[in-house]
């Protein structure tokens, strides 16, 4: 049978395990507002039942409780939806940082203003219409001049732009190393997140093998866990061994193993252009990466933009070398540089310096041949008649490829492109922002602290400590009454 002592010890067990639970109630509020924090709780569990049969002992039905007890601190987690968090924080990224670069590329362009490119090459051909209305007038051959310089400086401004904007996404140097940029940036605090996430593995470990419960040290996990989302697709498995959790995770990014020692290193594809990153031996494509894997995270966004801004780079550069291959064809200057020299690639698209010096140097007869330019859309196939030479043969020159289009169709599609793409990154950074926020919401639901329940409970815990003190007074009492009262 029990000691006389035992309900002392049953008492006991009932203000411990009360006092336990009303501590972790109030671990939970102190963190109501913690990042990444999940509500714990206290499982509460009859103790096991006094029970040692001997031979001279009666046996009883049923068995003599010892108590209460707190079994284990456990964390409220959905693990499901962490999943689906991940995934839905991978995708949010992917277009806001989209949306945040295609903001600045709209800006280079400021469409449609009469100042703007579209307007001054309007005018710029407008110009030479003028100049064959009066082919002499040093007046109009000025504005020809002084309007071509302008429109060079603008595409020239508006490359540069492009250009600062490129480079601020991702500088590499001629070996294919990435040397600076937002990428290089993000892909540093990938490594930083990788290292802190194997640091808290392994004292999760030492924790479980111990036979404890890591609650807040697995919590600091999955906020990084959360935040390597942000760069990419992350898939995370949680090893067992019998069963039993041991704190070690398998991890990928981008579909690929992330190792025990693995680091992250953006390489510049030599061939292609392409940014990739190497994963211990393993190399994966920010844009050719498995395809079970959506278009996710801010690095495979910054790729997008990237390779979109090359391309509006060379479509502006394209324009600007058939601006100067076509009008200088036509030669409408009395010296044998032509209007216009260089391209935007070789940073050099201008004026020629003479023509800027000294405007008289323009050929007003030749005036009518460059403004129909304006009119003819160029597909690289045709040709375009000046008239015929002293002997009366035809003068031709080979027009630009512009993909059929004029100049300012040209241009147009260019800005048009722009827009949409911009637009679609907007409407889908919104609707991702929201997605995100649904989820969230659905993880705190269950994972996060509400402080109404917490205070209920810490109410219920209270009163059971006070019961579990009643008893243990008066078991005291009893046992005084009992050593101290009788003889």
């Amino acid at each position: 049978m029990p000691g006389t002592f035992f309900g002392l010890e049953i008492a006991r067990r009932g203000l411990s395990t009360h006092r336990t639970a009303m501590d972790i109630t109030g671990h939970n509020v102190a963190n109501a507002n913690t990042p990444g924090y999940t509500r714990q709780e206290a499982v509460i569990a009859a103790s096991n039942p006094y029970c040692n049969p001997t031979m001279g002992t009666r046996l009883l039905p049923g068995q003599l409780g010892t108590g209460v007890e707190a079994t284990m601190i456990r964390r409220i987690k959905n693990e499901y939806l962490d999943v689906q968090a991940r995934d839905s924080i991978s995708s949010r990224e992917y277009w806001q940082v989209q949306e945040e670069i295609f903001g600045r590329i709209e800006a280079v362009f400021p469409e449609p203003v009469a100042s703007g490119i579209a307007g001054t090459l309007t005018r710029f051909f407008n110009t030479w219409h003028d100049l064959n209305n009066t082919p002499q007038d040093p007046g109009v051959k000025a504005a020809v001049a002084e309007t071509g310089g302008e429109l060079a400086t603008m595409m020239r401004e508006a490359y540069q732009q492009l250009e600062d904007i490129s480079r601020s996404i991702l500088k590499d140097d001629p070996g294919g190393n990435v040397t600076g940029g937002q990428l290089k940036d993000q892909v540093d605090a990938v490594n930083e997140i990788l290292r802190q996430i194997r640091e808290l593995t392994e004292s999760i470990k030492r924790v479980y093998a111990q036979g404890n419960q890591p609650n807040d040290l697995l919590d600091r996990r999955d906020l990084l866990l959360d935040r390597l989302a942000e760069y990419g697709p992350v898939s995370v498995t949680y090893l067992t061994d019998g069963g039993k959790p041991t704190g070690e995770i398998a991890l990928t990014f981008f579909g690929v193993d992330v190792g025990a020692t693995d680091v992250v290193v953006p390489v510049v594809d030599q061939s292609s252009g392409e940014v990739k990153l190497q994963i211990g031996n393993q190399t994966v494509s920010l844009t050719n990466y498995p395809a079970n894997l959506p278009k996710a995270g801010s690095l495979a966004g910054l790729e997008e933009t990237s390779a979109r801004i090359a391309g509006y780079m060379e479509s502006l550069n394209k324009l600007s070398e058939a601006l100067t291959e076509t009008i200088n064809q036509i030669n409408p200057t009395k010296n044998s540089g032509g209007f216009f020299t260089g391209s935007l690639a070789g940073r050099n698209f201008a004026v020629v310096g003479t023509v800027l010096a000294d405007p008289s140097e323009i050929d007003g007869t030749k005036a009518l041949f460059v403004a129909r330019l304006a009119t003819i859309g160029m597909d690289g196939t045709q040709d375009f008649e000046l008239g015929e030479d002293a002997g009366g043969n035809p003068v031709k020159v080979d027009l630009a490829n512009l993909s059929g289009a004029t100049f300012n169709e040209y241009f147009n599609a260019l800005l048009a492109d722009i827009g949409a793409r911009s637009g679609s990154a907007s409407d889908m950074a919104g609707t991702q922002r929201a997605v995100a926020e649904q989820v969230e919401s659905l993880r705190q639901s269950v994972s996060g602290v509400n402080l109404d329940e917490e205070l209920s409970r810490l109410i219920q815990y209270q009163y059971g400590y006070q019961a579990s003190a009643r008893v243990l007074a008066a078991i005291d009492e009893m046992l005084d009454y009992l050593i101290n009262r009788t003889g």
